[in-house]
């Protein structure tokens, strides 16, 4: 079957993406609290491709 999707799976790429949204999440939480929104479409869309979802 042959997909005609834009997204290309690599679990590698995906949880890095997830790791890093989750440090920016951390470090915006420490010093920008109110800027802790910015890191969520980087960290939640990491882990739905790292866990196959997407």
């Amino acid at each position: 079957m042959k997909k005609n999707e834009e997204y290309t799976e690599n679990k590698s790429r995906d949880w890095l993406l997830f790791i890093g949204g989750t440090i920016a999440m951390i470090a915006l939480l420490i010093l920008k609290p109110e800027w802790v929104w910015v890191a969520w479409p980087f960290q939640f869309t990491g882990l739905a491709g790292a866990l196959g979802r997407l």
